[in-house]
């Protein structure tokens, strides 16, 4: 559509006569920044083999199970549920709501590297109505920090803390 519009304004600017029809015509109206770098794009290999109608042959390679994160306890960080409240920017002091920077961390139970029943028991104990027996989902929250990642942090190294703590004490106790 554009460049239509700029041909006819060629055509016209030729037909009057105009000398600066020849300049707007010699005029490249290219978007694309105009540089002498060597620059190669990190897709070249792609577009050439889409030019070339071989884009059959381009594989994607999945993830394997080693590159997912874990915490210290043994828990892939996949699995781990984070919930925050976000609010419109404040014009008037404080600029902060209340529970802004309250995250929640959701696991189930199920997910948790727990063997034994006494190990189950004692972490049971531990996190007390923090856990959803119908849903069976621990949950937890933070609000001590005035930052998100900070208390996302947190909570991760209270989980680490609660399933590495259960373990140990299972240990000990028999």
């Amino acid at each position: 559509m554009i460049i239509n519009t700029i041909s006819a304004m060629v055509r016209r600017q030729a037909a009057r006569g105009s000398s600066s029809a020849a300049a707007l015509s010699s005029r490249t109206f290219s978007t694309a920044p105009q540089s002498t770098s060597n620059y190669v794009s990190p897709y070249n290999d792609l577009f050439e083999m889409m030019k070339s109608n071989n884009a059959s042959k381009i594989t994607v390679v999945a993830p394997s199970e080693t590159d997912v994160p874990m915490l210290k306890c043994g828990i892939p960080e996949t699995v781990l549920k984070f919930k925050t409240t976000c609010y419109d920017r404040l014009q008037l002091a404080p600029y902060v709501q209340p529970n802004e920077y309250k995250v929640i961390l959701q696991v189930k139970m199920h997910h948790l590297p727990l063997e034994s029943d006494i190990e189950k028991e004692i972490f049971h104990q531990i996190v007390g109505t923090r856990f959803d027996h119908e849903l069976g989902e621990l949950k937890l929250t933070s609000n001590q920090f005035a930052s998100r990642i900070e208390n996302k942090r947190h909570l991760c190294w209270m989980l680490d803390r609660i399933v590495l703590g259960a373990k140990k004490l299972a240990a000990e106790s028999n």
